[in-house]
């Protein structure tokens, strides 16, 4: 019984979840250059994601919370990808050095011999009680083309999850999980497909 009504109570997260509701029309991205084609992509990487939050205090796990769902969006438009997990690639990026991204810096991101480089950005996250409980989250994603040197294709996405009553105050611990995730795949909505199936 306890199993099911858990069931129940994850679904009511995910079906209240982020500004607009459970179906909404893809948002376009932040910035998308109009020369930029995605099928042009041969190879994409996929660095570790970036956390700007202000507080982390919370110690998400990004890679393990995030990355697996970036594998899934993209295998799901079909691109081919790489997920590097070496943090070390990502210790110098600052909020400010992505504001304007030079482009000496661009053509640094990534391994060697790399052209397209996919950055996740975790800017904020939090959990709250309420008479229940809520989370909220921000993410930036970042597709940078190391031989033009430059962003092609920028977005943000912000989700509010949260549940009612004393059975989402006793989820409050996972609303934080569940705000990232939502922002996560919403983000992902505006990143064009590959190619057509």
């Amino acid at each position: 019984m306890m199993a099911m009504v858990w069931k129940t109570c994850v679904l009511i997260v995910v079906c209240s979840m982020s500004l607009g509701g459970c179906v909404s029309a893809v948002k376009p991205p932040t910035v998308m250059v109009a020369s930029f084609h995605a099928s042009a992509i041969d190879q994409l990487v996929v660095l570790p994601v970036v956390d700007h939050r202000i507080d982390t205090s919370s110690g998400l796990d990004l890679d393990g919370l995030v990355l697996p769902l970036a594998e899934r969006q993209l295998t799901d438009k079909y691109y081919l990808h790489t997920i590097v997990r070496d943090r070390a690639m990502i210790q110098q990026i600052t909020p400010a050095v992505l504001e304007s991204p030079s482009r000496d810096w661009v053509s640094t991101l990534g391994p060697s011999g790399s052209r397209w480089i996919l950055l996740l950005v975790l800017e904020d996250s939090s959990s709250s009680f309420s008479f229940g409980s809520t989370g909220n989250a921000e993410m930036s994603g970042y597709l940078f083309d190391k031989e033009q040197r430059t962003v092609v294709w920028r977005n943000k996405e912000l989700s509010r999850v949260g549940q009612g009553g004393l059975i989402g105050m006793a989820m409050k611990g996972m609303m934080e999980h569940t705000a990232v995730r939502v922002a996560t795949n919403e983000m992902f909505r505006a990143l064009p497909f590959h190619h057509e199936k």
